[in-house]
């Protein structure tokens, strides 16, 4: 059985003196995979995209007023007694409260 010495030059003019009796090192290549985001910076991605449309659409553009409500889907995740997580479900619009008028997120 070998041994795997895995090791990082830190000098480059000083090669290491190799004897006769043994093979010359295979140096074996590791290849980085593509670097996948941890599952909180991806929740955090989507978090943030959704703090960002709610505060740029807390005014209505028609009458100003910050009477606003989002519209959103039914599609938010559900705790254990099946209620809707608040601020899981896709906005998809907002809705003044003041006009009814109604603009996409």
């Amino acid at each position: 059985m070998s041994i795997l010495k895995i090791y990082y030059p830190e000098e480059t003019h000083n090669p290491p003196a190799a004897s006769l009796e043994e093979p010359t090192p295979m140096i074996l290549p590791f290849n980085r995979g593509p670097l996948k985001k941890p599952h909180y910076l991806r929740q955090e991605d989507w978090t943030l995209k959704r703090a960002r449309i709610l505060f740029k659409n807390q005014q209505c553009p028609a009458c100003s007023s910050a009477a606003v409500s989002s519209l959103e889907l039914r599609d938010g995740l559900l705790n254990r007694k099946d209620h809707l997580i608040p601020g899981t479900a896709t906005v998809v619009g907002f809705r003044c409260e003041s006009c009814d008028s109604e603009w996409p997120a």
